[in-house]
This record gives C-alpha cells, structure tokens and sequence, in this order.
C-alpha cells in the first residue's frame, strides 16, 4: 500500500459518513476536508511511519460563521478518524485565492 492509497482510503471513510472530502486540493470547495500527502519517518524495516494532516476548510472571513462551520466539521472527523490534534489555522488553495479559515488535523501515527 502507497501512502496515496491510505490517504484515498481516508476520504472514503470520510465521504462514507457524509463528510465531502477529497486528496486534491483543485477539487477542494470549502466546506470540505483535504488530505495531504503524511510526513514521514523511516523507522519501520519495510516501510515508514506516516503522521497523516487532514486540513478542514470553510469558506468566507474568519468570523463566528466560520467558527461555527469549522468546530462541526472538526468534530465530524474526529468521529470518524483517529484524530490526535487540531489546530487553528488557514489554509490558502491556490497562490490567487485568500487565505481559508481552516484547521490542521493531525492522526495518530500509523505504519505504512
């Protein structure tokens, strides 16, 4: 297994529970989660320890509209996946596009 595949493997999981979710930041439209390729550590004889980070995206300002937006979205991955943090911050799509309100997911640590 590719990380790539682990990291679709999330979004269907994800999708499944009715979250939209999607490896491709093109085909990113906030409100959505996007899974990013995992840091890795090569401390497995086959293979690495991949710490995987989701980023949840909201659309708009950083107002109480988006706070609310990102803290049921946040909570909706956690329901479904092993989250281990989440931290406030922004994400930006394309170089021509404002920063999103977003926060950063981390997983647990898994082998691939």
């Amino acid at each position: 297994m590719t990380s790539y595949d682990r990291a679709l493997e999330l979004v269907g999981k994800l999708t499944a529970d009715g979250i939209v979710a999607t490896v491709d930041p093109r085909a990113a439209t906030p409100p959505c989660v996007l899974v990013t390729p995992p840091n890795r550590t090569y401390d497995i004889a086959c293979g690495y320890s991949a710490d995987f980070v989701l980023w949840a995206l909201v659309p708009g300002a950083g107002n109480a509209d988006a706070f609310k937006a990102l803290d049921g979205l946040c909570d909706a991955v956690a329901a479904v996946l092993d989250v281990s943090r989440a931290d406030l911050q922004s994400y930006v799509l394309s170089p021509d596009a404002p920063p999103l309100p977003a926060y950063r997911i981390e997983l647990v640590t898994e082998g691939i």
